[in-house]
């Protein structure tokens, strides 16, 4: 009974301090309106409130009154909704930390709309219908900017504006080209995403003094090719793709200063071979991809010196031979689908040991001891002669004709 009281004096203590909006869930600082179906902005919000959710509703325009007496916001989502914003309309959160207004349809954002804003670190503009970007330049704490989504041609802004930045994402707009040093003062910044885009060409120094880079996405442009040094400042990077392109080979150079790099993605590109040690300077690697490419042949030191890598992905390539692969000893996933391979070399297995998935589909293989794979959990052989012979049905456990994934 006593905890029951306890209990009813808290919710009338709670009452007595300020009403919930309709609809809305408080709690504590926190209030929650997303997908209530607001078309205005509640006026009964506690004065208190530091972290505000109104995303997916059916607000249109928020008149300029409607955030006066939220000063103590640091939180403000207004996501998937329809806004068109005046200027001035965020003035009174000066404390505001982070701001959504993505999907919101914006095409355009009013003049000096963030002007007030200046400990605002994190901002999320994605899916809108943006064609140009100006950020004012009392941003200086802006450590998130997501463009990701719009309508973007061009940069005619800079970003050195903002030193603090450690993550930009550009990825799917219509960036055709980049300021030569347009990123050059972002000397933070670790997370870049310019993938999907229509770039064909990046300038030589563009990547020069990012040395804390760790993320780089290149993948779905229009490169045909990248220069030798591109990459030699990035010696904190540990995850870089450029798949989608059209690239028909690689400086030998290119990635040799990359030593810390742990996913490599090359798929989809136009590639028939890889320079001759390509990969010796990545001890590191984990993760790499070569699918969808023209590659017809491999050396057997190819990945001698990625001896932690666990993912290797070569399908839909041009393989006839494989030779028996150096330095494999922790892979643990191989796909070799859709090539003309006819079978394996004697010994291929042995160095895989931890080997526990391999995918040949749609290959052309034929008779092979398979003895030699008794130790891999699953191989997948679908559409191969071996699985349409008479004898197909007393093949081991592991041996799967049938199946398309492990």
């Amino acid at each position: 009974m006593g905890r029951i009281l306890e209990l009813l004096v808290v919710l009338i203590g709670a009452g007595t301090l300020s009403a919930c909006p309709e609809k809305c869930f408080c709690h504590l600082k926190l209030v929650d309106c997303r997908d209530t179906a607001l078309q205005t902005i509640p006026v009964d919000i506690n004065p208190s409130t530091q972290t505000l959710f109104l995303d997916g509703n059916s607000l249109t325009g928020i008149p300029l009154n409607s955030f006066s007496n939220l000063g103590q916001l640091n939180y403000l989502g207004l996501s998937g909704n329809r806004l068109v914003l005046q200027n001035d309309i965020f003035d009174p959160l000066l404390r505001l930390q982070s701001l959504d207004l993505s999907a919101n349809h914006l095409s355009e954002l009013a003049a000096d709309l963030f002007e007030n804003l200046s400990n605002l670190t994190w901002l999320n503009l994605a899916n809108n219908n943006l064609r140009s970007i100006h950020l004012e330049k009392s941003l200086t704490k802006l450590t998130y900017l997501d463009l990701s989504n719009n309508k973007l041609t061009v940069l005619r802004q800079t970003f050195e504006r903002f030193p603090q930045l450690d993550t930009l994402d550009l990825r799917s707009n219509q960036l055709k080209t980049l300021p030569e040093t347009g990123f050059s003062q972002l000397l933070l910044l670790k997370v870049l995403d310019l993938s999907n885009n229509e770039l064909s060409f990046l300038p030589s120094q563009f990547l020069r003094h990012h040395h804390k880079l760790t993320d780089l996405r290149l993948d779905h442009n229009q490169f045909s090719n990248v220069t030798a040094t591109l990459f030699s400042e990035l010696r904190h990077l540990q995850y870089l793709t450029i798949s989608g392109n059209v690239i028909r080979n690689f400086p030998p150079e290119l990635i040799a200063n990359l030593t810390k790099l742990l996913k490599l993605d090359l798929s989809s590109n136009l590639l028939t071979s890889l320079p001759l040690n390509f990969l010796s300077n990545l001890r590191e690697l984990q993760l790499l991809k070569l699918s969808d490419n023209f590659i017809d042949t491999l050396a057997a030191a190819t990945f001698k010196y990625n001896s932690k890598l666990v993912y290797l992905y070569l399908d839909s390539n041009n393989l006839r031979h494989l030779p028996v692969f150096d330095g494999l000893s922790q892979l643990e996933e191989l796909t070799l689908s859709f090539n003309s391979l006819r079978g394996f070399p004697k010994g291929f297995a042995d160095n895989l040991v931890k080997l526990n998935c391999l995918q040949a589909i749609d290959n052309v293989i034929g008779q092979w001891d398979i003895r030699e794979f008794a130790n891999v959990s699953s191989v997948l052989l679908r559409n191969n002669p071996i699985c349409t012979a008479e004898d197909s049905g007393g093949q081991p456990t592991n041996i799967d004709c049938t199946k398309t994934q492990c």
